[in-house]
């Protein structure tokens, strides 16, 4: 977080798991310089997330879906009178992909069970492609 016209630089960081948010901000001049900010920042990250529970990967982790959404990257939709379930995934270029199953034309049932396979399918094919 570099912001000039604040005097204010360094890191921010966030670790959220079971609902709960917590964030400590590193400044670089209170800790010596950008990189000793960055390593503090790291070491706090590692050492919450422990307290915590939570796992330690790169990867988004995520608890239970919220709302109304049956699963993690599948929800409910209705647009002009259309109702649909629409599964939401990263493609391995990192950009945002949707495909949507109408409610009218497979059924409740079926039109959500296709969401949550073709959101499963793709973010398995995601966490095998290496990123360039």
């Amino acid at each position: 977080m570099d912001h000039p016209a604040k005097r204010t630089f360094g890191y921010m960081v966030r670790v959220a798991w079971k609902g709960e948010i917590h964030q400590k901000f590193f400044s670089d001049k209170r800790c010596g310089d950008r990189l000793a900010a960055l390593d503090a920042a790291i070491q706090w990250r590692d050492r919450t997330e422990q307290e915590i529970g939570k796992p330690r990967t790169e990867r988004m982790v995520f608890g239970k879906p919220g709302g109304a959404n049956p699963a993690v990257g599948v929800s409910r939709r209705r647009e002009n009178h259309t109702e649909y379930y629409e599964a939401t995934w990263l493609n391995p270029e990192g950009r945002v992909q949707r495909t949507r199953f109408s409610i009218a034309k497979h059924g409740e049932r079926k039109a959500l069970r296709l969401a949550m396979a073709a959101r499963q399918r793709n973010e398995r094919i995601r966490y095998r492609t290496p990123r360039e």
